[in-house]
């Protein structure tokens, strides 16, 4: 009777990986930590943080739940990790802007360790959590430049329909110092500043559309679909917050604050809603086509 060999032991791929792991971390620090006090510095993008963390617990959860950790080197996370390595050697040597060549080296070295531990189902598991922290770490570089604009265009299209409904309402460029764009309203005057851009809801908006087309599994055309979709909902309700604050805080007995904050969060939830519930369109099954009825009467 001859005996039954051992199982491999898992150690040694184990303490490959995790010194793997460490490295990366080090490597991706920088990074890591600009992300984080961008977010803490910036309000609009302190939301989106919060999401993107909770989705890789999530995602991590989802994965120890469902999937056998089972630590292995392997050939498919060898070619991520090195894929990584490679985007962070482009962002240094390239004449091209270095933070989206870094998301990426983050998230294929992220891909790689989490195939290392999960297999290729692992990758499609946290493939939400990749997702929006791709499209996360793209909108903290896009803040500079996007304030402004946002802020034109809320404010365009709030003085727009405010005039369309009649309100005696002029909106003004100040150019005495930094310039302001002020909303003035039956002797009021409303500043549209950086925290009225809607570019929390924008960034909310636009990771919940790349979470939940990767979470729901939509095809490619339809998450870019999602995408598009999320842009127009976040500057729609951005610029209907701006037009209900115009004309509910002279008229109602509570304090501007008080009215900011209450239809601030109405419509910043109206939008997320709004794109969760195309998501879930979008994911749904297509209905199947009957054949119309037709006469089965037979003659004798």
């Amino acid at each position: 009777m001859t005996p039954t060999p051992a199982p491999p032991s898992r150690w040694p791929s184990l303490a490959w990986i995790i010194g793997l792991a460490l490295m990366l971390t080090l490597t991706y620090l920088p990074l890591l930590v600009w992300l984080g006090k961008m977010s803490w510095q910036i309000t609009q993008l302190s939301t989106g943080a919060v999401l993107v963390i909770f989705t890789m617990i999530i995602c991590l959860r989802d994965s120890i739940r469902t999937l056998r950790f089972h630590p292995t080197i392997h050939t498919l996370g060898i070619v991520l990790v090195g894929l990584g390595l490679v985007f962070l050697w482009l962002s240094r040597v390239i004449n091209f802007p270095p933070l989206p060549l870094l998301l990426l080296s983050f998230c294929f070295s992220l891909a790689g360790i989490v195939s290392f531990g999960f297999g290729k189902l692992g990758i499609r598991q946290f493939m939400p959590a990749l997702g929006g922290f791709l499209v996360f770490g793209l909108l903290v570089g896009m803040f500079p430049a996007l304030d402004w604009p946002l802020r034109a265009v809320a404010a365009k299209y709030a003085a727009a329909l405010m005039t369309t409904l009649g309100l005696p309402i002029e909106l003004r460029l100040i150019l005495d110092g930094p310039p302001v764009l002020v909303l003035s309203l039956q002797g009021h005057n409303y500043i549209v500043a950086t925290e009225c851009n809607g570019f929390g809801l924008l960034t909310s908006a636009l990771l919940l559309a790349t979470i939940l087309g990767f979470e729901y599994r939509l095809a490619a055309l339809k998450k870019v679909g999602m995408l598009l979709l999320a842009v127009p909902i976040a500057i729609g309700c951005n610029f209907l917050r701006i037009v209900s604050i115009c004309y509910f805080a002279p008229r109602v007995p509570l304090s501007y604050h008080a009215v900011h904050e209450i239809l601030g969060n109405l419509f910043y939830f109206a939008g997320l809603a709004l794109v969760w519930q195309a998501a879930r369109w979008a994911a749904a099954p297509p209905r199947p086509v009957t054949a119309p009825l037709t006469d089965q009467r037979t003659t004798t």
